[in-house]
């Protein structure tokens, strides 16, 4: 059972990367959603419910694994995160990479409550400061859809 933890949560061992270890479940997460999920709103709903709960359950059963709270090995989070942060809108390669560029920021940098609500313990805490990153991106993103087209 560890090693299924372990592989879904560092999202297929890309959590085992030496350095940029986020980053790299975050390109992945971007490959993902352009390869598997489908242009179809309605749908896209589902598919993001569907990774928030997959996070928060593999998250929490990978902190026992690990025996640490939000280990960085720990990626599935990236992956739910970004792709909150380019879902509803076209996958054109200006709109994922504006996605990934502005989801790595505020991931990273954990501005206003952020960095706050990483503090929850277990898989949500572990996953709801990426799915709200992922969310400030998305609004971003939105808007400027709404300019451009």
């Amino acid at each position: 059972m560890d090693k299924i933890v372990i592989f879904f949560s560092s999202a297929f061992g890309l959590g085992y990367m030496k350095y940029a270890s986020g980053t790299f479940g975050s390109l992945a997460g971007i490959l993902f959603w352009k390869l598997f999920v489908p242009d179809i709103y309605k749908v896209q709903i589902f598919v993001l419910a569907g990774i928030f709960i997959i996070s928060v359950l593999f998250s929490s059963l990978a902190e026992v694994v690990y025996n640490k709270k939000d280990d960085r090995r720990i990626v599935i989070d990236e992956v739910a995160g970004v792709w909150v942060s380019v879902a509803f809108l076209p996958k054109t390669f200006m709109f994922l990479f504006l996605g990934f560029l502005l989801f790595r920021m505020f991931d990273i940098g954990k501005p206003l409550f952020i960095g706050e609500v990483q503090k929850i313990k277990g898989g949500l805490g572990i996953t709801i400061d990426d799915v709200i990153a992922g969310i400030f991106t998305n609004v971003i993103l939105q808007i400027l859809k709404f300019v451009i087209y």
